[in-house]
């Protein structure tokens, strides 16, 4: 499953296929849940949220229109509007009790970096796996070359060989012009 596209895999899910739905859900849960922390502020609420999201991709998938948006923007746009609706949720409780909650920011997130980082997951799961290992140890794990190197019993050349080919690749596969629609 990770080599096939974001796109397959929602038409696949749509058809019932629960393998399908696993392969999206190892590439987007870590960023789903990511968001929810940032939104919420309560990691017990980020994993409901995972939950949700993920029954709504699977009540839904036969929604999803590729002409209008990429899955990583479609399933940031679930994540937002469910986080929207929980944040709702602890409000209105909150008050029936008699307390105030201070004022929530109107964007959480108006640089967008949340957006780019479901952009930078999509784009990650269309690299070869080799490209992508070094990428996530380095960039998510947080090792040097020479760790992974040591990691992985590969020599400390071709790590620094498929970082730039990975770099490039990733670079490629973010670029606006890429769009497949």
């Amino acid at each position: 499953m990770s080599g096939v596209e974001d796109e397959i895999l929602v038409r696949r899910v749509a058809a019932g296929d629960e393998r399908a739905m696993g392969g999206l859900y190892d590439r987007y849960a870590g960023l789903v849940y990511g968001t929810g922390v940032s939104y919420l502020g309560d990691r017990g609420q980020a994993e409901d949220l995972v939950q949700d999201v993920f029954v709504s991709v699977w009540r839904y998938a036969g929604r999803f229109d590729p002409s209008r948006a990429r899955f990583s923007t479609w399933i940031y746009r679930i994540t937002r509007n469910r986080a929207t609706d929980l944040i709702r949720r602890r409000k209105a409780r909150v008050r029936t009790v008699g307390m105030d909650l201070p004022p929530e920011p109107e964007d959480p997130d108006p640089s967008g970096s949340l957006s780019r980082g479901f952009d930078v997951a999509a784009a990650l799961a269309r690299l070869s796996p080799t490209h992508r290992e070094v990428l996530v140890l380095s960039y998510f794990e947080g090792l040097s070359q020479r760790e992974i190197s040591t990691r992985t019993g590969t020599p400390l050349g071709t790590v620094k060989s498929r970082t730039t080919a990975a770099m490039r690749a990733l670079r490629e596969a973010m670029s606006p012009d890429q769009d497949e629609w």
